[in-house]
């Protein structure tokens, strides 16, 4: 028999800012990217990162551990980063009294950006009925909002209605939480969303993987996380149809937790994000498989992803005699 035991965080992608390094021995002036997971943080019980661009937070045994630059500095500006999502404009929304908060009063508040916090300055608020926030995630024009009875939602740019899985009219602005009908009308909750770029995904109680989303424009163009997507919500299939338990996705590219455990990976490799190895920089067009290497009594347990990282978090069991 085994029981659960301390954990590990394995991370690649973008370190220039040494985001990805939690021991101050290992800090360079000039870090390279990490192209093979890697341990970065190991020992006690560690939750899944809060990762941006250029710094990344993580908690283990209820202490807070910061790498990177530009962390946040106070108490607020760390609760924001943990009860809200951040966008590419640098607006937040965040919800008040936590995602489980007494229906009293707005529960959702739009924030022109982390010193609005400190003044209390509220560009947009909404309240609803009976249920309350379980998750907010951000992609670069807007968000998505998983409420505590598997319903979804979107809000953002009106210029990116691919991203909002909606139609958008005047009963139902962008700009205020909208219905995602396709996801709703599905026959079973959703459990779990992810977004980033200009992608968002939604898993199912049973595990269907929906994605949707569009290629972004400008300048600096990105291509999709997952290829091939639309304003529509549409199933996506890894590895043969897999069920799967976790998904994430960065700027360019997504990871996925699969019910048997196996991690796949998809998308932008600039920076080493998929993991892959050390000279392998082409986009990844389909699923691949990331093979870890680890013993049979470690256990995937959770993925993440920063715009330009990847995360996955694994346990440890102890094994009883």
């Amino acid at each position: 028999m085994s029981s659960p035991g301390p954990m590990k965080l394995y991370a690649s992608g973008f370190n220039a800012w040494n985001q990805l390094v939690f021991d101050e021995e290992d800090i360079r002036d000039e870090p390279d990217d990490i192209r093979s997971f890697d341990v970065v943080l190991e020992g006690g019980d560690i939750e899944l990162p809060i990762s941006r661009l250029s710094y990344t937070l993580v908690t283990r045994d209820s202490k807070l551990l910061k790498a990177g630059c530009s962390t946040p500095t106070d108490d607020q500006e760390l609760n924001l980063a943990r009860s809200g999502a951040e966008n590419a404009q640098v607006e937040v929304p965040t919800t008040t009294g936590g995602c489980t908060a007494a229906r009293s009063g707005p529960l959702l508040r739009k924030l022109a950006d982390s010193e609005a916090l400190r003044t209390g300055s509220t560009s947009h608020s909404w309240s609803w009925g009976a249920y309350g926030i379980k998750q907010i995630v951000a992609f670069d024009a807007g968000w998505v909002i998983l409420y505590d009875e598997g319903t979804v939602a979107t809000l953002g740019d009106a210029r990116f209605e691919d991203c909002l899985a909606r139609e958008v009219t005047s009963k139902s602005p962008a700009e205020a939480p909208g219905e995602v009908p396709d996801l709703n009308s599905l026959g079973e909750p959703i459990r779990i969303i992810a977004a980033g770029g200009y992608t968002a995904a939604a898993v199912t109680e049973s595990g269907s993987l929906y994605a949707w989303g569009m290629e972004s424009t400008g300048m600096h163009r990105r291509q999709q996380a997952i290829p091939g997507l639309s304003g529509i919500p549409n199933y996506v299939e890894v590895d043969g149809d897999k069920d799967v338990e976790d998904i994430a996705v960065g700027e360019s590219h997504a990871i996925a937790l699969t019910t048997d455990g196996s991690v796949y990976v998809i998308g932008g490799n600039e920076n080493g994000q998929l993991g892959l190895g050390i000279g392998f920089n082409e986009r990844v067009g389909s699923w691949t498989k990331v093979n870890l290497g680890v013993s049979k009594n470690h256990r995937v347990v959770r993925v993440g992803a920063g715009p330009r990282s990847s995360f996955i978090l694994v346990e440890i069991a102890h094994v009883k005699t």
